[in-house]
């Protein structure tokens, strides 16, 4: 009894003193977490006015998003992907309810790194970065107050959002380098089957039969543009491999093989209808087959249209074929394992309340701050001057000379067209040199207007006039002044026919290069816009670039007998010219100086 009596005061020291505060309780944090995390969220992403999009205002991401998805027909599957995602998470839902918070701290690091992204895109006033924000703040959101094990439960669901971002700027990218290819592949096809054919560069075309006296193409020509390549229908489809390999199938490795499937699955369905546009030609005539152009417009017929569903066609059945060599008798099993009824219990146990506030409390800290940087943050667009030689006249066009060495220039206006697809506040200057020898370069400078992304690509243009690029490559010129610049070589063809039964190809070449404010020459197109977007945010240079362009046209050669000697020739008078030209329209010592009013920045 004694001994009892002893311990009855060492005893009362240890028991709790009472109820833990309210916001170290499970119930009170969970619903902290679940009213003011989607709150803060839908601030950063739903509210906040994030960057000016095609419709002359800022918006936030989400809201500009989905305006612009939903004006682009090609682009519109991204609009499933959230409903799809919250899909996913509910098939999830009976696993997520078992699973403890346990926050882990180094989800800091990737929430850190998605809101540098939502102010790099805000303060360079671009959506890209702001999608790679929604990314990453997910991310850290889920790792800093839940834990790994709900990231690792909600990982596919997380990826799959990817697919709501359009990859436009990659369609450009993506799909030059596949058009020639596609073609190269349709040839061998139609020449393995008996129908003769050959390609150059994106163009298919029938080919030569002197003994029957047909010229190359007389039976049909095709060239795979940039509406046709099936490069958008490609992102869908690997949209589409991603969600069946995770419901079809259960190993890792099947549904990656599946997803990397996709690519060439896409491929052959555009080589599919390729020919069954061929087929068609044959059969019924190209206007019937392709449609007919009225003026410089495509009138797809319905035929053509009907041929487009091809590439669905040939990669669904792929696909589905796959996933049947794969896991063909478990994919039953596969499927039931998607519908079965959450679990029912507890939700969320919190083992450590005060550390899970602590994670808690600094996300919405580090959130909110993000906003605050973004508030204090200057994001007027101020232009700088241009980095070329302006005509000192009202114009305010880009110079060039009337004369540079043995090459004497003649003025060309902009034409009808070249006013309706240029952006608003663009100038041109385009002159053609001549040399006493014939050599003919038609050189133009085109100074962009207050946006940013004014200038288009030259592999983007030329197509709808009617060229196909066969190839590009950098070249390196040393100029007369010293200095060096690296300027983009294409070579391109066009076919006329200027009588019926007559083909006749003319070849160029087409060399430009990118010039910025500060005297920056760049040749690629994507090294321009990184240039624009890194020196806007870190060195607050609003570069007003402008490209400069050469046309050199060839002597105009039969298909299969050309002159290499022409080509060479032409390359070593054109850089030479360059190594002239430049320094006249390019200050030696230029700086980006001078402003103009606030503009749009889309």
């Amino acid at each position: 009894m004694a001994t009892e009596s002893t311990q009855s005061p060492h005893l009362s020291t240890l028991a709790p003193s009472g109820p833990p505060p309210p916001l170290l309780q499970p119930a009170m944090l969970r619903q902290a977490a679940l009213w003011g995390v989607p709150v803060v969220l839908a601030l950063l992403f739903l509210v906040w006015p994030y960057q000016q999009w095609d419709f002359g205002k800022r918006e936030s991401i989400l809201v500009g998003w989905a305006r612009w998805v939903s004006l682009k027909g090609d682009w519109q599957f991204c609009l499933l992907v959230p409903p799809l995602v919250a899909g996913l998470v509910w098939l999830r839902l009976g696993e997520l309810r078992k699973l403890p918070w346990s926050g882990t701290w180094l989800g800091a690091l990737p929430l850190a790194l998605g809101l540098f992204f939502f102010w790099i895109g805000y303060k360079a006033n671009t959506g890209y970065p702001g999608f790679l924000a929604v990314q990453f703040v997910l991310a850290g959101v889920i790792l800093l107050v839940a834990g790994m094990a709900w990231m690792r439960t909600l990982f596919f669901a997380w990826l799959f959002l990817f697919f709501a971002w359009p990859m436009q700027p990659l369609e450009d990218s993506v799909s030059s380098p596949l058009r020639p290819k596609t073609a190269a592949m349709a040839a061998a096809v139609l020449n393995a089957v008996g129908v003769p054919a050959v390609n150059e560069g994106s163009a298919l075309q029938s080919a030569p039969d002197p003994a029957h006296g047909r010229q190359i193409g007389e039976s049909f020509s095709l060239d795979i543009n940039k509406a046709c390549s099936g490069i958008n229908s490609l992102f869908a489809l690997m949209m589409i491999s991603a969600l069946l390999g995770y419901v079809a199938l259960r190993r890792p490795r099947w549904r990656l093989l599946l997803f990397a499937c996709s690519v060439p699955l896409a491929v052959a369905g555009n080589i599919v209808r390729l020919l069954l546009l061929v087929v068609g030609t044959l059969h019924m005539g190209a206007d019937v087959a392709v449609g007919r152009h009225i003026g410089d417009h495509q009138e797809m017929s319905p035929y053509h249209s009907m041929a487009g569903f091809a590439v669905f066609g040939v990669a669904l059945a792929g696909m589905f074929a796959l996933c049947w060599l794969f896991e063909g008798r478990e994919m039953k099993s596969n499927l039931q394992r998607h519908v079965r009824p959450s679990a029912a219990g507890s939700i969320c146990a919190i083992s450590q309340p005060r550390r899970t506030l602590g994670q808690l409390a600094a996300t919405l800290l580090l959130m909110l701050a993000a906003l605050g940087v973004c508030m204090g943050t200057d994001i007027r667009f101020q232009v700088a001057a241009p980095g070329v030689k302006m005509v000192a006249d009202d114009s305010r066009q880009p110079f060039l000379p009337l004369t540079l060495g043995d090459y004497q220039a003649t003025r060309s206006d902009m034409t009808t067209e070249e006013k309706s697809l240029l952006d608003e506040g663009v100038k041109l200057t385009r002159h053609t040199y001549m040399s006493p020898q014939g050599r003919v370069i038609m050189t133009t400078v085109i100074l962009s207007g207050f946006e940013k992304r004014s200038l288009h690509r030259p592999e983007v243009c030329l197509p709808n006039q009617g060229w196909t690029v066969t190839d590009r490559m950098p070249v390196s010129i040393r100029l007369d002044d010293g200095r060096e610049i690296t300027v983009m070589m294409m070579r391109i063809f066009r076919d006329v026919e200027p009588q019926p039964g007559m083909r006749i190809r003319t070849r160029a070449i087409n060399f430009y290069w990118y010039i910025g404010s500060d005297g920056t020459t760049c040749a690629d197109h994507y090294e321009h816009v990184f240039l624009s977007y890194y020196d806007s945010v870190f060195r607050n240079v609003q570069h007003r670039w402008a490209m400069a362009s050469l046309y050199v046209p060839l002597p105009e050669q039969r298909v299969g007998s050309e002159n290499p000697l022409l080509e060479l020739g032409a390359v070593e008078d054109t850089r030479e010219f360059i190594a002239k030209l430049v320094p006249q329209i390019m200050p030696l010592h230029q700086v980006a100086s001078g402003s103009n009013p606030p503009a749009s920045a889309p």
